[in-house]
Formats: C-alpha cells, structure tokens, sequence
C-alpha cells in the first residue's frame, strides 16, 4: 500500500505519550516522503515536539472535537494508527477515517491476570505492543528504543546551577499515586549521604510542590529546588544536561531513558513485567519482586496490605550504593545534542 499522510494517535499520559516515539521513527525511516502527523493533549505536544521525526501535530481538545475531526478528516489519510485504544479514540478513528486503520494491542486482559497473579506470563515492552499497530498495517519493523531529542533552550538562571565539579543528580520524589513513591524519610537519607558530593536537583509538577516541601524539611544538604519551575520542554533540555537521574515509575523516568541518561529508576506497587521498564542499558531498576507486587496497574493511594514493603525493603543503603556504581561509569563532559531529522509544526 502507497502511503501520502500517516495520522499516529495518543492522548495520554506523559510516559505513555514518550514510548510511541519508537513508531513515530520508524515510520519516518522507513517511508522519508510520507507526512506523519501525531494527534495528542495540549499537555503533550512538548513531548512530541521533541520526536525529532514529525511533520504535523495536532492538538486534541474535547470541546472542539467534531470540528477538529472534520477538520483532519479532510487530510485524507492513507493510514490512522491509533496508539491508545479507548473509546474516545475509536469515536476519533470513525469519524476520521482512512484508507486503512489500525489499533495496538493492548493487552489489557493479560496486565489485569497479572496483577490478580494468575499467570506468570510478562509482558517485555509497553514498546513492543505498540509495535503490534504497525504489523496489523502489514509494516514490517523491528523494535526501537525511544529517543527524544531537546527542542528548546535551557533558561540561564538554571544552566547556571549546573556544575562541572560535581555530579548533576536530578531526583523525582513523586509520582501519580502514592504506593509509587518512595517513602520520604528514606530519600532523605539517600539525599542526605550524597549531598556533599553531588549537585542535587529535585523536580516535579506544580502539584507535587507540598511533596518537595515536606522532602526539604527533613533534609540537612543543599539542594536546588526546581519543583514546578519547568515547562516540559525546558523539563527535556534539562534531563538530557543532567547526568544522573532517581525517580519512581513515572512520566519523567520514561524521558530520561529516552535521552538515554544513567537513571535509577524505583518501582513499588507497579511492576516491569507489566511492560513499563525503562528502554535503557543505562538503567538500573530497583524493585521487590514481593509475591503481593504488582498490586496495580497504575499505582494507587494506599497499600491494599497496610505495609507498602515494596518500597521500603529497597533500603536507602540500596539506593545510594546503586547510584554510586552508576556514577563510577559517568562521563560528564560526554553529552552532544543530536539534530532532529525534521522540524516540528503545530495545526490547532
């Protein structure tokens, strides 16, 4: 099949939106004079911008949807590929159109059967499932690790806090739900036995400013608090200018594997077998294996076990002995931007 114009679709969520710039390339690699346009959130276009391997994105706005469809509807594409799978983006596939649509598959059921432990099965990569989307279009692909590539420049006030004397950390303490963040008085430690020795940043969105401020009470290093400070772009920028990076299972520690960072990355009640691992040789992933671990697809506010020991058996001894090896393998001056294949434009 002959292909002009490729509509890619996913809404959300941040890390989820990272994972689909694997097809994205892909596509772009393998037919170079096809327009490949992206439809997603207003909260994401950042993200997308940073592909490096687009044409056109779209933003999705629900309150504008039957004139936003009709108006991609008259793009005529030859192919949808829906990279979501809910309802909201079969509704957009129909009225949209195409030649030829096709959806990824997601594998709900086996996620749930996992997390109800009642199959040992795993599934490897979120990554790998997408990629289900471009076999059912008859496009034959091997599987790519994500890769963005920064889009924007980092404001002055905060290169200036970048050091070359010692290691740049950059530390997530939150993420959406609570059985996914480690526990406080254990990151402290963490940050307190490295505090001397590295240049700490602590980040996170606008609601997670109470989190930092609850972390810096019981803190006794200095530290730059970045917390909210950052538009995503400039989020992007600044993780592929760090050297090191500690998070949760979260959006921010699927962009740091995607600029390809040393990272840590902690998992609680979610799992890697359920396929969000970070696509990264230079991961290290901190995780349980407790016979009660995955308790949730996505994480939730409390323990269902009142004990949460899947984060805190992962003691901050553990912690910091891991991101000691990493930095004894980091190259600070070895980072260079790589150009972006195409230069991203936004239709509203």
């Amino acid at each position: 099949m002959e292909y002009h114009k490729i509509l890619i679709i996913r809404l959300s969520s941040l890390g989820d939106v990272v994972l689909t710039q694997s097809v994205a390339a892909v596509l772009s690699h393998k037919f170079p004079n096809v327009e490949i346009h992206f439809l997603t959130k207003r909260a994401f276009v950042d993200v997308v911008k940073a592909f490096g391997c687009l044409d056109a994105i779209h933003v999705w706005e629900e309150n504008k949807s039957l004139s936003q469809l009709l108006k991609l509807k008259r793009l005529k594409f030859d192919l949808v590929i829906d990279l979501h799978n809910k309802l909201s983006t079969f509704w957009i596939k129909t009225v949209v159109g195409g030649r030829k649509t096709v959806t990824y598959n997601k594998q709900h059921l086996l996620r749930l059967r996992i997390v109800k432990h009642r199959t040992q099965k795993v599934i490897s990569s979120t990554v790998r499932l997408y990629f289900s989307a471009l076999q059912k279009a008859g496009i034959a692909a091997e599987v790519e690790n994500p890769q963005l590539f920064p889009a924007a420049e980092l404001p002055l006030q905060i290169a200036k806090q970048l050091t070359n004397d010692k290691i740049n950390l950059a530390i997530f303490p939150g993420a959406l739900h609570k059985t996914k963040q480690y526990p406080l008085d254990q990151l402290a430690q963490v940050i307190n036995a490295l505090g001397e020795r590295y240049n700490i940043f602590l980040l996170g969105s606008p609601d997670e400013r109470n989190l930092i401020s609850l972390l810096r009470q019981i803190i006794d290093v200095p530290v730059h608090d970045l917390c909210g400070k950052l538009s995503v772009s400039e989020l992007i920028v600044f993780l592929f200018s760090i050297d090191l990076v500690i998070s949760n299972d979260s959006g921010p520690m699927h962009i740091a594997a995607a600029l390809h960072k040393p990272q840590i990355a902690i998992f609680g009640a979610t799992h890697p077998k359920l396929g969000f691992a970070p696509m990264n040789d230079k991961a290290i992933i901190l995780k349980a294996d407790l016979n009660c671990q995955p308790c949730s697809l996505h994480g939730s506010e409390t323990c269902p076990l009142g004990h949460l020991d899947c984060l805190k058996t992962k003691t901050a001894t553990e912690v910091i002995k891991s991101v000691e090896m990493v930095s004894s393998q980091i190259d600070v001056k070895n980072n260079s931007l790589t150009h972006k294949k195409r230069r991203c434009f936004k239709t509203l």
